[in-house]
């Protein structure tokens, strides 16, 4: 009687062989696919960050316009009078804005100063 064997061409070494390329083709594809969703997140905080930043400098800008409209000198000017201190508008064509006398006592010193040294 005979057998009826069964001949196949391709071996286990084949096989195991192709089936470890596949393998590595499946994990090469995995991590693209993980590193695009990872780039992906990062852009997308990016994003948010970036409209972050504008709603903070919009706030900063507005907060600044609402500061000098309180501060200018028309309404400024009334109060500091009320309370007596010495400060004046400044002139535009002065060269100096601040005057200062000089005191006796300095001079006294820069003299012992310069007279002490050898």
């Amino acid at each position: 009687m005979s057998r009826n064997r069964y001949r196949n061409s391709i071996g286990l070494p084949v096989i195991v062989a192709v089936l470890i390329v596949c393998a590595a083709l499946l994990l090469a594809a995995l991590s693209v696919v993980v590193n695009k969703n990872r780039l992906t997140a990062l852009a997308e905080q990016q994003r948010l960050m970036d409209q972050q930043m504008k709603l903070l400098n919009f706030e900063i800008a507005s907060l600044e316009r609402k500061i000098d409209q309180h501060l200018d000198g028309a309404r400024v000017m009334p109060m500091l009078e009320a309370k007596g201190t010495l400060l004046q508008k400044i002139n535009p064509d002065a060269n100096v804005i601040i005057h200062l006398k000089p005191i006796k006592a300095a001079k006294t010193v820069a003299q012992t100063e310069v007279s002490s040294q050898p």
